[in-house]
């Protein structure tokens, strides 16, 4: 399977701004196979500041040797409040399998990747909205209508 291209800024901005709301409640997950779990705890420190623990658990999952996984799995979940942009509309996954307590969810490594440099977390962001906001604010200066 292809991997998802990273978004424009402008989309990345839409995008962004509708996760930040604390109503949306996203929650960011990540699935690592053991042999990129370095790779991937390094670029996460680099982007966020932040160091995450195994915990053997969600929001971050590290699969053992021999798993069958090829890569990381980052994925965004959250409340379908309304309106929903059309950028994250056409990003979600359609299937019900994936919905969770009536929540939404999108697969997506690259943009994932990008969230946490708009101050995003692995687990619950709905008390980090002051870090996103200020984050939001300063990698789209010419975007951010504040």
């Amino acid at each position: 399977m292809p991997r998802k291209q990273a978004l424009d800024e402008q989309d990345l901005y839409i995008v962004a701004t509708y996760f930040a709301q604390p109503e949306v409640g996203t929650e960011i997950h990540a699935e690592v196979p053991k042999r990129h779990q370095s790779r991937f705890e390094n670029e996460y420190r680099t982007i966020t500041g932040l160091d995450l623990p195994n915990t053997g658990r969600y929001p971050y999952y590290v699969w053992p040797e021999g798993t069958n996984k090829r890569g990381r799995e980052l994925r965004v979940y959250f409340n379908p409040i309304t309106p929903i942009p059309s950028q994250v509309e056409d990003l979600r996954s359609s299937s019900k399998w994936f919905a969770r307590e009536n929540r939404y969810r999108i697969n997506h490594t690259n943009l994932v990747m990008q969230l946490f440099g708009c101050g995003f977390i692995l687990g619950l962001n709905s008390e980090n909205n002051e870090r996103i906001t200020k984050m939001i604010a300063s990698k789209f200066p010419n975007l951010n209508s504040n």
